[in-house]
């Protein structure tokens, strides 16, 4: 899928100003994971803004700042479908919406409009490199579409005003010259089909897949799945083996296991992840399992699977996300009440948080603190040795 933007998300409910950035348009998966680590739970508590456009940079003044971040989202993945042609006519589409909007004085374009402009691009024609008048003019005449002019000797042709004969078409017809080229509405602009609510998800992990000799063979597989699934799904892709298709996307309910999951062979054990996944999910523990693979630097699928099964040898604290949070806990431990108060507003916070997290050998990330139980290095996979000889942690959280 064709990225659109970066944005950047932060939550304007919570004490927490630390915030995400996203590649624009982003599954429901991602959406949700990004909330969780900007601590809410609602749409209209998220300030967002677009910190660069990979493309559709035209569109930066009609973002209207009440846009919610779903609306936007689907705004992205309706653009990201579109080839480069079809951006262009976008522009062109857009630039004679707003004109009609200066005419009517109708107020800004709504997300509605720029959906449907959107989803009208193919009833344009565009004239790539078309972008003066002169150049529009010379391409009607000598390209038939001035029977007017066709009975002329070629000796006159060269005295012909093409400026004036382009803005006549241009003028004529209600086209428009963007930087890419020319562009004019062929038909009717239908209007935007009926929104269809978002469904909840199911799947623990979603993969596209395709055929790598037949492009045209594809299909799309929820996991965990049955073998009989998989069988169909083989037989979707006219793939015997797993060797003979490749994954072309992966949806993740940890959206950091999207990068992980690139080797098709490895598709049962996928499968098997998923399951572990769900019992995870079930048992309240797919925050936990979230924040131990972003700490511990998991890098490929046997990394995360001796992750879950370790799982109960590190220590999660959702609540402590920040190095002022993990200061606060640890005072309350240790001195309590109004002692606690008193140091804190005196205390260097930032190097007490540093001691501490080297004490404990833990890590803040966007879900909570990690640390293994034998304060040992997170960076280090836990041994069966050590994870035999673990002992119960003496810390304040």
């Amino acid at each position: 899928m064709r990225k659109v933007c970066e944005v950047y998300l932060v939550s304007s409910a919570s004490s927490d100003d630390r915030g995400v950035e996203l590649t624009f348009p982003v599954s429901q998966y991602e959406m949700m994971d990004a909330f969780e680590q900007i601590h809410t739970k609602s749409p209209g508590d998220v300030y967002w803004q677009v910190d660069e456009f990979y493309c559709f940079d035209y569109l930066a003044p009609h973002l209207d700042e009440n846009m919610s971040i779903f609306e936007f989202n689907s705004l992205t993945e309706q653009l990201s479908k579109l080839d480069s042609y079809q951006e262009t006519a976008l522009e062109g589409l857009l630039q004679m919406q707003v004109k009609n909007h200066m005419q009517e004085n109708s107020g800004i374009i709504t997300v509605p409009e720029l959906m449907m402009l959107a989803s009208n691009v193919d009833r344009c024609q565009v004239l790539a490199d078309v972008n003066t008048d002169e150049a529009l003019g010379k391409f009607y005449v000598e390209n038939g579409f001035r029977e007017d002019l066709d009975a002329l000797p070629d000796s006159a042709y060269a005295l012909l005003d093409y400026a004036k004969i382009g803005k006549q078409m241009r003028e004529s017809e209600a086209g428009v010259f963007t930087p890419h080229g020319y562009v004019v509405r062929t038909e009717e602009l239908e209007p935007l089909p009926e929104h269809e609510p978002q469904r909840e998800i199911s799947y623990m992990i979603r993969l596209t897949l395709m055929n790598h000799e037949n492009e045209q063979k594809t299909a799309v597989l929820d996991l965990p799945a049955t073998e009989q699934r998989l069988l169909e799904v083989q037989e979707e892709l006219d793939a015997p083996e797993w060797f003979d298709a490749q994954f072309t996307g992966c949806d993740a309910i940890a959206p950091q296991l999207n990068s992980m999951l690139a080797d098709v062979e490895d598709l049962p054990r996928i499968n098997e992840l998923a399951h572990s996944i769900q019992e995870l999910k079930a048992s309240g523990q797919l925050t936990k399992f979230k924040a131990v693979v972003g700490a511990t630097q998991c890098e490929t699928l046997e990394d995360v699977f001796d992750r879950i099964e370790k799982l109960p040898q590190y220590c999660f604290e959702t609540k402590i996300r920040d190095k002022d949070a993990l200061v606060r806990d640890e005072l309350e431990f240790v001195l309590g009440g109004k002692d606690a108060d008193l140091i804190y507003k005196h205390l260097n916070r930032e190097a007490y948080a540093e001691d501490v997290l080297k004490q404990y050998g833990a890590e803040i990330t966007p879900y909570g603190m990690v640390n293994r139980e034998d304060f040992g290095p997170l960076h280090e996979p836990i041994s069966e040795q050590q994870q035999e000889q673990t002992q119960e942690p003496q810390m304040g959280m």
